[in-house]
């Protein structure tokens, strides 16, 4: 059994959600919806946990998964709001949309919501369970997620979050909003819980309940933070890359076993004479040589101050630590420690945009195929 590196530059990174190389942990956007018919349409490509096709439906634990801004009155019965799954309109655009009859979506299933009967809540992640139809969804699937007030009374209106990605427009996954379809520079922030409790994601999209960041320095209690990562087969980690405003030198290490006796297995010690900026990254920062890591061992990717001077660090926050699952690699959260074990940040709900740089995987012992994934990012 031997490692197989991938030719060229190894590029996969693993344990921090970076997009795209923009900031990491972007700020949640709220899109207005207070007409009828305006919409937030969240469109790309579908991956499921395992890999299978799933039925969302009226059934078991059936739900979609949304963000409410804090802007929300819902108090008019003569409101009506559905959340769903819709096929995407291929004849008309750009644009993307959804399949629609005068700007109606024509929704496969989904959950309606009516006006001063509750059910959406402000500045909370929501769980909607579907009240109508059912899909059934396979892996890598085209479709849109829709959120939209198909009828207005008084002054009703609501909001969706999703999250800015560093202003690039019609990028996918993408989000679009309006009955006239404008494009907006976000990603999708929704989860598809299917009637077997399998979920599925947009891939590249951007799952979150809140985005914040932690300053830390060497004076503070919490002197080490970053993400825990654990893959499920062998690989080399080549490196750190993170998101963070560095105000000092900084070390970025590889520790092993950082759950329980944790030991530095790759430092590298960055001067802040060195970085372009003081703000925020990415920085890709490499070691001398990689580390082997075993499968199903968990490592960490860390940052640690070595100054009184200070790091501040972007992290997210899901509504449930199950919605790791939403980036590849499901098996890594965010730790700290003042000295001895790491601990879980937040009951394992939380992810920093720190990650390793793995470029080469376990061969099988088959002489020349190998696995490649982008895990974790």
């Amino acid at each position: 059994m031997s490692l197989v590196a991938l030719d060229g530059t190894p590029l996969t990174i693993v344990g921090c959600p970076l997009r795209r190389f923009v900031p990491n942990c972007a700020s949640l956007t709220g899109n207005a919806i207070s007409a009828a018919n305006d919409s937030l349409l969240m469109i790309g490509y579908v991956f499921t946990e395992d890999g299978a096709s799933h039925t969302i439906d009226t059934t078991g634990s059936s739900s979609f998964g949304w963000r409410c801004g804090p802007s929300l009155t819902f108090a008019n019965a003569g409101t009506t709001v559905k959340v769903g799954l819709a096929a995407v309109d291929t004849a008309n655009g750009p644009p993307v949309r959804a399949v629609n009859v005068a700007n109606a979506i024509t929704f496969d299933v989904a959950a309606v919501f009516t006006g001063g009967g509750g059910g959406i809540t402000g500045s909370a992640w929501q769980t909607s369970v579907p009240t109508t139809g059912t899909k059934t969804v396979a892996n890598g699937d085209f479709l849109a997620f829709a959120v939209q007030m198909t009828a207005k009374g008084g002054s009703d209106s609501l909001q969706v979050q999703c999250a800015s990605q560093g202003g690039i427009v019609g990028v996918m996954p993408t989000v679009t909003t309006g009955s006239s379809y404008s494009n907006t520079t976000q990603l999708p922030n929704a989860v598809i819980t299917f009637s077997d409790g399998v979920r599925g994601y947009f891939y590249g999209g951007y799952v979150a309940s809140s985005s914040t960041t932690q300053t830390w320095s060497s004076a503070d209690t919490l002197k080490e933070y970053g993400n825990m990562i654990q893959l499920p087969v062998p690989a080399k980690a080549y490196g750190i890359v993170f998101n963070a405003a560095l105000f000092g030198n900084t070390d970025a290490i590889l520790y092993s076993d950082p759950l329980g006796t944790p030991a530095a297995q790759k430092t590298v010690s960055i001067d802040l004479n060195t970085i372009g900026v003081a703000s925020a990254g990415p920085i890709v920062v490499l070691f001398p040589s990689p580390y082997s890591m075993s499968a199903n061992t968990p490592y960490a990717a860390i940052l640690k101050p070595t100054t009184s001077t200070s790091i501040q660090a972007d992290f997210k926050t899901y509504a449930s630590s199950a919605h790791q699952s939403s980036e590849s690699g499901s098996n890594g959260y965010a730790i700290n420690r003042n000295t001895g074990a790491f601990a879980a940040q937040n009951s394992s709900k939380d992810r920093f945009g720190i990650g390793l740089l793995v470029g080469a995987f376990d061969s099988g012992g088959g002489g020349g195929s190998f696995s490649v994934g982008v895990i974790g990012c």
